[in-house]
């Protein structure tokens, strides 16, 4: 029951972070939002190292699956911020979290040449069009694609895909959670020429609007929340845990509206629903 309420409460604050990132794009731009998220990510997940007593040594094994994912983390951070500060970040929430594992799906039998059920071809196609409701692609052209913001929810996506693909074929060769450690380590350190034109440091000047924000889309988001998520992962088995995942799209866009006051369309809602149950059947057994 504990880990069940844990649960709960780690998919709140993935479903928070997608207005976090609003109200951070507001104070300054995705690399430098990127570098601080990373560090202080990286730096409140050393408790849960030495809770798990994971072993941290690189090798030549691991590093190349650290490094491709790290990089990839870079170019999901940084779509995703740059998203949700020119874009809604409801509407992006509910896009990202619905499209990443049916887009996964599909890749991975792609890639792995596994053979696809009927199921996951029916999920697949719901949610293809699920998503082409959320962006109202009827009204789109290339330029507000774009300056929608939808362009660069599209582009987080599929740089997950790579990242979930990526610590998939890693699981043998470094524990998860030393895994995850590095993964945010070198992900703030490839950040930081990214951030070259930018002024590091001055985010000590904002307020503490920012500094809240800040901490819930690192330590509460992607510390506290994913490593809950993999603690779920070990004692509830993959299918249970990530039954939970179908909070997190409701939870952005109703985060979004109490908020940012974000208006709530019909379009984001059928895409959201569609959504939803593309990734139910994709996961049903």
């Amino acid at each position: 029951m504990r880990l069940n309420i844990l649960m709960v409460i780690a998919m709140l604050t993935w479903g928070l972070s997608w207005t976090n990132a609003k109200i951070l794009g507001q104070y300054a731009d995705a690399p430098l939002i990127m570098v601080w998220r990373f560090f202080f990510a990286s730096l409140s997940f050393a408790p849960f190292l030495k809770l798990t007593n994971d072993s941290l040594q690189l090798t030549k094994k691991n590093i190349y699956f650290i490094l491709g994912n790290a990089l990839c983390m870079v170019s999901y951070n940084y779509f995703y911020f740059k998203g949700t500060q020119i874009g809604l970040a409801g509407a992006g929430g509910v896009l990202v979290t619905t499209l990443n594992p049916i887009l996964t799906a599909l890749f991975a039998n792609l890639i792995f040449g596994s053979i696809m059920q009927k199921k996951d071809w029916i999920g697949l196609g719901l949610g293809l069009i699920g998503g082409a409701f959320i962006i109202r692609i009827w009204e789109m052209d290339i330029s507000q694609m774009v300056q929608s913001g939808n362009f660069f929810f599209i582009s987080a996506s599929l740089s997950w895909v790579c990242v979930t693909i990526i610590t998939s074929r890693s699981k043998d060769t470094i524990p998860f959670m030393a895994y995850s450690f590095w993964s945010f380590t070198f992900a703030c350190l490839l950040s930081i020429p990214i951030s070259m034109n930018e002024d590091l440091l001055i985010i000590f000047n904002f307020d503490h609007i920012f500094w809240l924000n800040l901490f819930m889309l690192s330590v509460l988001a992607m510390s506290f929340g994913t490593s809950i998520y993999f603690l779920a992962s070990l004692r509830l088995g993959a299918k249970r845990s990530s039954s939970y995942i179908f909070l997190v799209p409701l939870t952005a866009m109703g985060f979004a509206m109490y908020l940012l006051s974000e208006p709530l369309l019909l379009s984001t809602l059928i895409g959201g629903i569609l959504g939803i149950i593309a990734v139910y059947l994709i996961n049903k057994e």
